[in-house]
């Protein structure tokens, strides 16, 4: 019973979210931009679609918290009744059978089990009719949303987005597979791997390792390399591969080599506390796509002050930020602590690494 209030609760939640992101954004794309031409209309029409597509996906949601109500208000009363009459009258020595004839045994009064037994089964049909008319409703929701949330969860829905190029699914895809576990074929570096993870989802993502560590380590603080090499010997890693301030410094360098990662950074900014409003779809506004890297500066831990955490962006859901409120997310994996699509600002996370600050960086895939 209290499982069904709590879907019908966060579905509407879910819901709501979905709608009001959706509305959002196509805001965001047709009024607040000034700008023309090709790429203005081809973002637009693009707003309208995935509006409609978010638009069904809500609806879905309704859908499942209209049926969820329903079947919880058909069914409180008879359910409650059932309860009350087996408290009361299941005492020795009577003994009431969970059959379809909810069978009463052991009462000396012949009429008054029957009339026990009448009230029983009559409720129990009426929980059975409310189940057959609104289970089916329930499932046809769930399958709709099941048909229709990777809409909402896998494409970008930012300014000029278009579908992930499979460089950058393959990254997310890697984020997703590993980001509740560590990978047995690279290195486990506790609560410093971070960065790591990131480097594993960028090579997973169809970037090429540059350069190598040549006689053990003597390249590894050169930041114009970035590579794993797990040798005979030992694991030689560049400082870049698994070091949040060095891979930065890579992402921006000048002149990359082709088929190597590379960025731009696009935004940075503040978050001061846990309950800072933040804006939950600030990525994709900043015109990030999935497989793009915010890094972070955390106000704790030895390398406090500087970039000391890396992060991967994943897409967006529906999430509860601290303040108790259901909306659509950015959201990104990331190591150290296992971390699986949660909201970007990190809010969820220890209150001592406040005040922080981000970067954006944008990645330039293979088939970008």
């Amino acid at each position: 019973m209290a499982s069904l209030k709590d879907v019908a609760a966060n579905a509407a939640k879910i819901g709501d979210a979905i709608a009001q992101a959706s509305t959002s954004v196509h805001t965001t794309l047709h009024d607040d931009l000034h700008w023309s031409g090709a790429a203005k209309n081809a973002a637009e029409d693009r707003a309208d679609r995935e509006q409609r597509e978010m638009r069904a996906l809500a609806t879905a949601y309704y859908d499942l918290e209209s049926a969820s109500e329903n079947l919880y208000q058909a069914i409180e009363y008879s359910v409650e009744q059932i309860k009350q009459l087996i408290k009361l009258n299941e005492v020795e020595p009577v003994v009431i059978g969970n059959d379809q004839a909810w069978t009463v045994h052991g009462m000396t009064d012949e009429n008054e089990a029957a009339n026990l037994s009448s009230s029983l089964v009559g409720f129990a049909t009426t929980i059975a009719e409310a189940d057959a008319q609104w289970k089916p409703k329930i499932q046809e929701a769930i399958d709709e949303i099941r048909q229709m949330a990777p809409i909402a969860n896998n494409v970008d829905i930012g300014v000029g987005s278009t579908a992930l190029s499979p460089a950058r699914a393959a990254a997310v895809e890697y984020a997703d597979r590993w980001a509740l576990g560590r990978n047995p074929a690279y290195e486990d570096l506790g609560d410093a791997d971070c960065t790591n993870f990131v480097s594993q989802c960028l090579r997973a993502g169809e970037f090429q390792d540059e350069g190598d560590g040549g006689a053990p380590q003597i390249h590894r603080d050169d930041n114009g390399r970035w590579y794993y090499d797990d040798d005979a010997l030992k694991v030689d890693k560049s400082y870049t591969w698994g070091g949040a301030p060095n891979l930065h410094e890579y992402l921006l360098r000048d002149n990359p080599q082709p088929g190597t990662p590379s960025g731009a950074e696009v935004q940075t900014g503040a978050i001061t506390t846990t309950t800072a409003s933040v804006d939950p779809l600030a990525l994709s506004k900043a015109g990030l796509k999935p497989g793009d890297i915010v890094q972070y500066e955390l106000n704790d831990g030895a390398n406090a002050g500087t970039i000391n955490h890396t992060a991967i962006y994943v897409g967006q859901k529906p999430v509860t930020m601290p303040n108790g409120e259901t909306v659509m997310a950015d959201v990104v994996d990331y190591h150290s602590k296992e971390n699986k699509q949660v909201p970007w600002s990190l809010q969820q996370g220890s209150g001592s690494s406040f005040p922080l600050t981000y970067h954006m960086i944008k990645v330039k895939y293979p088939g970008d």
